[in-house]
């Protein structure tokens, strides 16, 4: 099972009872599994490029993406439903504009953890040009990641409309083929 069984336990039954009935593809169409972070993504484009490179992408993690998006929130009487999912969007947000320490550990375990649960091979790390936030983010990322989680990743400075740039697609083409080669030598190394 390539998702985590909390991920899907908590959908409705019908659903719970298609996504059991799924077959498997008989040859899949990706070389390696990865987790996406950073900036907001309103071009659909990218994840396409990266798509299209042979990775598969299991789990996205922006500022508002599925993650932490799809969490549930739990509302009570005591005020308004408006505040209530303000509030915790304000104290639950992914964002690093939330730059304290303990938050961007607790950035980066989420991360790690994404990366555990998905079974993904590495992570991508992109920030919109001029997103300061996620600027700082991401390069500290690209050292703490490989360092202290063993997690292989790739840093980009996208463009707002990437779906078309030459350089970003070879830079994932190169990523993939890093992971895949990995993958080759943990591989050797689990058989001798």
């Amino acid at each position: 099972m390539s998702t985590p069984f909390w991920f899907w336990s908590a959908t409705p039954a019908p659903r719970v009872e298609e996504i059991k009935s799924r077959k498997t593809d008989a040859k899949k169409d990706y070389r390696v599994r990865v987790v996406v972070v950073g900036s907001e993504i309103d071009d659909p484009q990218l994840i396409k490029l990266i798509e299209g490179c042979g990775a598969l992408v299991v789990a996205d993690r922006y500022c508002y993406g599925s993650f932490p998006g799809r969490q549930e929130i739990i509302l009570s009487d005591t005020e308004d439903a408006l505040t209530q999912v303000c509030r915790w969007y304000l104290q639950n947000t992914e964002c690093p504009r939330q730059s304290a320490l303990h938050r961007v550990k607790y950035r980066n375990d989420h991360v790690a953890q994404l990366v555990k649960d998905f079974n993904a091979d590495g992570a991508i790390y992109e920030q919109m040009k001029f997103c300061t936030y996620w600027s700082y983010e991401r390069v500290i990322a690209s050292q703490v990641m490989p360092r202290d989680y063993g997690i292989h990743m790739l840093s980009i400075d996208r463009p707002y409309i990437s779906g078309q740039s030459g350089q970003l697609r070879t830079r994932v083409q190169a990523f993939v083929e890093s992971l895949e080669i990995k993958k080759l030598k943990t591989a050797q190394k689990e058989e001798n």
